[in-house]
């Protein structure tokens, strides 16, 4: 529930507007990195880490086993592969990223929404659902498609700034609730949830969070780098 909360939190530069703080520069909601929402889920991981709500071996906190990349490794390159080239034919259609929040797509979701998904979640429902579902070359849980499902939710809860910038700065900073949870296509939806199965696939084939983590995290970085070759 507290993850949850957080995936609806406004970006920083429309929280110290809502604080009071300052006017920040409306130009940099056309590039809205959301530190906050990542920054706050993260820590509701570590949390239930610290707090001893679920274990390290729970949550896959351990390197993937040699024999089991044999198979993930060849399966995640050519999902790279594919991905990467729809990215670069599609790339005018997106607008060009800093450099900085290039850094950030290519390794801060991957890392908290791994390490919550795949790790927290799936370690924490692997004590009420057993692995009785078959993946190719393992078995999963109802659990783990539980987190699939939110996964792919998660990803339609959003922040739709822009499309308010002509309202005005006042109305956008009352107005964000209502937007974030009506932001939810369904190709996205669809998008996503196959990417959270690949990546529930790679935690069970492995035995690894962290290997779910650097799938992730490597898909978004194909996807960068080919949204940014011109």
């Amino acid at each position: 529930m507290l993850h949850m909360c957080a995936l609806v939190l406004p970006p920083w530069q429309v929280l110290v507007a809502l604080l009071g703080i300052t006017t920040p520069n409306v130009n940099l909601l056309y590039h809205p990195i959301n530190w906050t929402t990542k920054v706050v889920a993260l820590l509701v991981s570590i949390l239930c880490l610290l707090a001893g709500w679920v274990t390290a071996d729970e949550t896959g906190l351990r390197g993937p086993s040699r024999a089991s990349l044999r198979v993930v490794v060849p399966v995640v390159g050519l999902v790279l592969l594919v991905l990467f080239a729809d990215a670069y034919f599609s790339r005018h259609a997106f607008a060009p990223l800093w450099w900085h929040e290039q850094l950030f797509y290519a390794i801060v979701p991957g890392l908290e929404e791994e390490l919550f998904y795949r790790g927290i979640l799936l370690g924490l429902l692997g004590r009420v659902f057993p692995h009785t579902i078959p993946l190719p070359g393992t078995r999963t849980s109802w659990g783990g498609l539980v987190g699939v499902l939110l996964f792919a939710l998660g990803h339609g809860i959003r922040f739709w700034s822009v499309s308010l910038l002509g309202n005005g700065w006042q109305t956008l900073t009352h107005a964000w609730w209502w937007q974030s949870l009506l932001h939810f296509p369904f190709p996205d939806a669809a998008y996503y949830g196959l990417m959270g199965l690949l990546f529930l696939w790679v935690r069970e084939r492995t035995g690894s969070v962290w290997a779910a983590v650097a799938s992730h995290c490597l898909v978004n970085t194909a996807l960068t780098i080919g949204h940014a070759i011109s």
